[in-house]
């Protein structure tokens, strides 16, 4: 974990924001590889989740391409 700057104070607490997708860009799947289709080159799904982590490493989340916003605080004493 980080490091920081060394104290002489009794309690420090650090903040952290870790943001993901913040402006909802969409994730292509796979593409239509067929040379011969009307839909060549377009995508054929959407990437979904974020994959692993997540609590208890059940995957990031159920919905594609949603924004994600971790927060913490850490107590040092």
């Amino acid at each position: 974990m980080g490091g920081g700057e060394t104290t002489d104070r009794r309690f420090n607490m650090t903040v952290g924001v870790n943001v993901t997708n913040v402006l909802n860009h969409l994730n292509p799947g796979g593409y239509v590889g067929t040379l011969t289709s009307p839909q060549f080159g377009e995508p054929t799904s959407v990437n979904t989740g974020f994959g692993g982590g997540g609590f208890g490493g059940r995957g990031g989340g159920g919905t594609a391409n949603n924004r994600r916003l971790d927060m913490s605080i850490r107590l040092s004493f």
